[in-house]
């Protein structure tokens, strides 16, 4: 996840997120010590980058844009940083990055909404990482500040294909084919699900991406000939 700082400002993401009808509590930022980071992130990388011959001639052919830009940095962070809200509902963790300027604040440019919803169910692990260290360019780096919040969730490529290694009884790193075996039976059984509830999920489960069109195949003549 994007590195932010939790902090004040309640009242504010409540009202933000009243309209959301499965809301139950919203979580706030350190808006100023994230926007101050940001700034002087870029600022810092964008210095180390006229020191390239090429970027250098670019910058004096465009000069004009380019003063500009720097000039409209910090309300660009700014604006994407109090856009930026995250709140627990019952569907999950959701984050969302409201409208806002970019680039020359033209509104041509302007970033539409973005909103992601992370379901409770995916997660696998969350931690929090305390700021350390440095980053930014060798030359003129500067101190992390902020907190960073991970989020795991069970969509990884070897996550995946360990729970069908094991599905099919084909065992996996540090778990022998004999005690994947013992998993199939509750998976045939369907855990008391009629045939179409089972069929609904392999559906999903397709859908998704989670399995492809012989394991598909596969596991829907299994579920048919047990109606």
């Amino acid at each position: 996840m994007t590195k932010y700082s939790l902090a004040g400002g309640q009242q504010a993401e409540d009202k933000f997120f009243s309209q959301e009808p499965e809301f139950i509590k919203a979580y706030t930022f350190d808006r100023e010590a994230m926007t101050n980071f940001e700034v002087e992130l870029t600022k810092n990388n964008e210095c180390c980058l006229l020191l390239h011959p090429v970027m250098l001639c670019c910058v004096v052919a465009c000069f004009p844009c380019f003063a500009y830009r720097r000039c409209v940095l910090e309300d660009n962070v700014r604006d994407k940083v109090y856009a930026t809200h995250v709140a627990i509902t019952r569907d999950g963790v959701k984050f969302v990055v409201d409208r806002h300027k970019t680039g020359c604040r033209l509104d041509c440019e302007d970033q539409g909404k973005i909103s992601k919803t992370v379901a409770f169910s995916k997660i696998t692990d969350a931690d929090l990482e305390e700021p350390a260290g440095k980053s930014g360019p060798c030359c003129c780096m500067i101190d992390n500040v902020l907190t960073k919040v991970n989020v795991d969730t069970a969509s990884s490529g070897q996550f995946k294909a360990d729970v069908w290694s094991m599905i099919r009884g084909d065992g996996v790193n540090g778990v022998s084919s004999a005690q994947a075996v013992s998993a199939i039976p509750v998976m045939e059984r369907g855990g008391g699900k009629s045939v179409m509830e089972r069929m609904d999920e392999l559906e999903k489960l397709k859908a998704k991406g989670y399995i492809n069109q012989n394991e598909y195949d596969s596991k829907r003549k299994e579920i048919l000939s047990d109606a």
